[in-house]
């Protein structure tokens, strides 16, 4: 009952109490209570308590924006579910959550001016420190990679800037959705569908997430844009994911008002309840690192993931990898071919008395076609 506040419905229940027990008279005029009767009001309480109590408790809460400095409460999502996270913080949000977009401001003259060669004109000053393009945080080969062998098939772009990652992702295949605070790159977004593809936030605002569950969250150059009392408020759409792809900054930039060292983004991540896997994350840096001249961007430059090759860390989140739609993530072959000590898989073959996977279990198929369809979509869209 103190965790709810509920002061009132402690007397509340103290006045149903005595009103539902029977008394009865002794023979010499004593009150006597039948044990009976009390166990059963004490199961009744009981009840009462486990129904109403946390009825009581969400609907005493309030959606915030900073963590940090206001109490963690519920959060509504569009649907009206309310998703509570100090009763299961590490849980995955239910429905989506409402978008808030920062408000241009009315004079940005100033503002503009310091920014240079970073994107976000009239926008609020946090926001923005994206470029025309950026290869730094383009790795086609690391891309190919994530769908053909970690079997990613879905894509959250957190801080997608104007969305060249993320159109990659689309060209190639894969459902995806991209957060973005920056109205500027809202308007100069290169999705093909940025209505339906691209969702305005403001994450120092307050928490946002997607409907549904997403194979991979992909965020570049993101992280050192957002002060830690709103971390809550974007890893919230990372528990939505089953993997997470993130960098970090290590230097000056346009607000970067967390620049720090890996060792440092991992423990807190885990904190969070995501895993570092540094499998993974040194697989993933090595073919950035040896794809970095194999593939140029809409105007010759080379794509060369710099960001990626040298910050780059890869969590992995059991709460959603664990659920049946995304059982086709880490596809491998299951069947084995017989012959040497080495173990060599091959496909099952039901001729062979053997059960086949569904389709839904094997990669997206890449062709260079998509290579060329994405090439052809941006060279209008990016400046020379």
């Amino acid at each position: 009952l103190h965790i709810c506040h509920g002061h009132e419905i402690l007397l509340s229940v103290n006045a149903l109490v005595v009103k539902m027990i029977p008394r009865r008279r002794s023979r010499k005029g004593e009150v006597n209570t039948n044990k009976k009767d009390v166990r059963i009001v004490v199961l009744v309480l009981v009840a009462f308590i486990v129904i109403a109590v946390p009825q009581y408790y969400r609907s005493m809460e309030v959606p915030y924006a900073d963590h940090y400095n206001t109490p963690v409460a519920a959060v509504p999502s569009i649907a009206g579910t309310v998703w509570d996270p100090k009763l299961n913080p590490l849980g995955i949000p239910p429905g989506k959550a409402q978008n808030l977009p920062s408000p241009r401001m009315k004079d940005s003259s100033a503002v503009d001016k310091k920014r240079r060669k970073y994107g976000g004109a009239g926008d609020e000053q946090h926001l923005g420190g994206f470029g025309e393009i950026d290869p730094g945080g383009i790795s086609p080969g690391l891309f190919k990679h994530m769908i053909s062998n970690l079997g990613i098939k879905s894509v959250m772009d957190i801080g997608c800037g104007r969305g060249f990652s993320t159109s990659w992702f689309y060209f190639h295949g894969c459902d995806v959705i991209c957060a973005e605070g920056s109205n500027d790159a809202w308007e100069r977004s290169v999705l093909p569908d940025k209505e339906n593809q691209m969702v305005l936030h403001d994450f120092s605002r307050g928490p946002w997430w997607p409907e549904k569950t997403y194979d991979a969250a992909w965020s570049v150059e993101f992280l050192e844009h957002v002060s830690v009392n709103y971390h809550y408020n974007y890893v919230t759409a990372f528990r939505k994911a089953a993997l997470v792809f993130v960098t970090a900054s290590k230097g000056n930039g346009w607000h970067h008002v967390e620049v720090h060292r890996n060792d440092w983004w991992i423990r807190k991540y885990e904190s969070y309840g995501l895993k570092y896997d540094a499998a993974l994350t040194e697989q993933a840096k090595d073919i950035a690192k040896s794809t970095k001249k194999d593939y140029k961007g809409p105007h010759g430059q080379y794509l060369d993931g710099f960001y990626v090759r040298v910050t780059l860390m890869v969590f992995v989140n059991p709460t959603v990898a664990a659920l049946p739609e995304h059982a086709h993530l880490f596809p491998a072959l299951g069947c084995f071919h017989e012959g040497g000590d080495i173990i060599i898989n091959r496909k099952c073959d039901p001729t062979r008395g053997e059960s086949e996977p569904d389709p839904k279990m094997y990669p997206l198929e890449l062709t260079e076609k998509m290579d060329e369809d994405w090439l052809e979509w941006l060279r209008p869209r990016v400046k020379a």
